[in-house]
């Protein structure tokens, strides 16, 4: 009874269904769980009702925590609610947790160390066996080839992504532009090659010029394995985050800019195709924001001129939205523009390529919302809307819902912070699906 009550309780205050949207799984509220990153997909043809999932001591705060506390890997059966360990990590980050991810229909592949080496555990469903990588993952393709980073990069220079306990060289670290750093491939056979130096990089985006500390992150491979977008990134003297955004085609060992100055979530539509949040301003305004004057005493001024307006307003004069973007032909981005569709989420497109779900960081009132956008015919229906809980907000710290699709396109898992915690749901959409098609 006092289960019921608790529930109500949260659902008239701290969310909302629209569409018809029923949750029809979520884990317990014991532990802290999440599933990662939007780029996972954590649902598999052959178990559509298992969800891999971190498990967390309640309430953690993460890399704000002193101490670097192991997590469990878990099986989340949501039909059951049934919640089964099958192993634990110490290499986790507060914003993707250990990559966790399914290796094929009957494997899990997940990071973690054993005597005090870095590499990912391929764990097997159904006999409990374990094989071991010799390195991180980051992505997957469709033939097991993995794009890795350097973890211990991303902990210097970006906490909440990066793991604080590897053992990567010294000297590595403490360059600014390394040449032997950067995005890796690695296959099976236990072969690694570097594919996209950060300092090859940091040339192709001609900022040669600039004493700062930059790294690569977010290797995604395009549907066919082919391709992998990637981002490099530094902060400038303001504290801005500078992101430019490049394609990498494997075969050719051939790089292309996609995106300059700032760039977030992005998501393959296609092998060629993909939507992303950017802003699409000239280049001769982008290269002043290399001006240590204009960067440090001006640009913050303007910044916060600007944040007084209006969403859509802001949004025309920074250009600041999604992008459909042809990787073949960067140069002619297609804007979408639309209203409801107006901040930055984190996108993934549905099994039939025709829908994205994505979300919205929380607006001032403390609200995610949730959002279907229908690529074909520019629409966007809000699903729901998820209040962060208080002690996250306190401790500046977001969770995001990072939406996922099943493989029927009926259901979505996202997680969520909204019953107080740190956790994981599956969402069925199936009567609005019906309606769009």
């Amino acid at each position: 009874m006092l289960q019921t009550r608790y529930t109500i309780f949260y659902q008239t205050m701290n969310y909302k269904l629209y569409h018809s949207s029923e949750i029809v799984g979520s884990t317990t509220l014991d532990f802290d769980h999440s599933v990662g990153f939007h780029d996972i997909r954590p649902f598999n043809k052959k178990n559509n009702n298992l969800i891999p999932v971190h498990r967390y001591p309640l309430n953690t705060l993460g890399f704000k925590n002193k101490n670097n506390h192991k997590v469990d890997i878990c099986l989340w059966n949501f039909l059951t609610s049934k919640i089964e360990k099958i192993d634990e990590t110490n290499l986790w980050s507060w914003e993707q947790g250990a990559r966790l991810q399914w290796y094929n229909d009957t494997n899990l592949i997940y990071n973690n160390m054993n005597s005090q080496k870095e590499l990912s555990t391929i764990y097997n469903i159904t006999n409990h066996k374990k094989n071991y990588l010799d390195e991180c993952i980051y992505s997957l393709n469709n033939e097991n080839l993995m794009l890795n980073v350097n973890f211990s990069r991303l902990w210097k220079l970006w906490k909440s992504y990066g793991y604080n306990n590897l053992k990567y060289e010294v000297n590595s670290l403490n360059l600014t532009k390394p040449k032997e750093d950067g995005i890796f491939l690695y296959d099976i056979n236990h072969k690694k090659k570097l594919l996209l130096s950060i300092e090859t990089a940091v040339k192709l985006c001609k900022l040669d010029s600039i004493d700062k500390e930059f790294f690569l992150c977010h290797p995604t491979f395009n549907p066919s394995g082919s391709k992998f977008l990637s981002i490099l990134r530094y902060f400038s003297d303001s504290g801005a985050l500078i992101s430019y955004l490049i394609c990498t085609d494997i075969k050719n060992r051939s790089h292309k800019i996609i995106a300059r100055e700032k760039v977030s979530h992005f998501e393959w539509i296609s092998d060629n195709k993909i939507i992303v949040w950017c802003r699409n301003l000239n280049e001769k305004i982008i290269k002043l924001r290399n001006n240590y004057f204009l960067e440090k005493k001006i640009f913050p001024i303007l910044r916060k001129v600007i944040s007084f307006s209006n969403m859509n307003l802001r949004n025309k004069i920074l250009s600041d939205d999604y992008h459909i973007i042809n990787v073949d032909n960067p140069s002619k981005p297609i804007r979408l523009n639309n209203k409801l569709l107006n901040v930055d989420g984190h996108p993934q497109i549905s099994p039939d390529k025709k829908l994205l779900i994505t979300d919205t960081y929380a607006d001032e009132k403390g609200y995610l919302k949730l959002l279907l956008f229908n690529i074909q015919t520019n629409k966007v229906y809000k699903i729901g809307e998820f209040k962060i809980a208080n002690y996250l907000k306190k401790n500046n710290l977001k969770y995001d819902l990072h939406p996922r699709w099943d493989n029927t396109g009926k259901l979505i898992n996202f997680d969520s912070s909204h019953l107080g915690s740190r956790q994981t749901f599956v969402l069925n959409i199936e009567q609005l699906i019906s309606k769009i098609n």
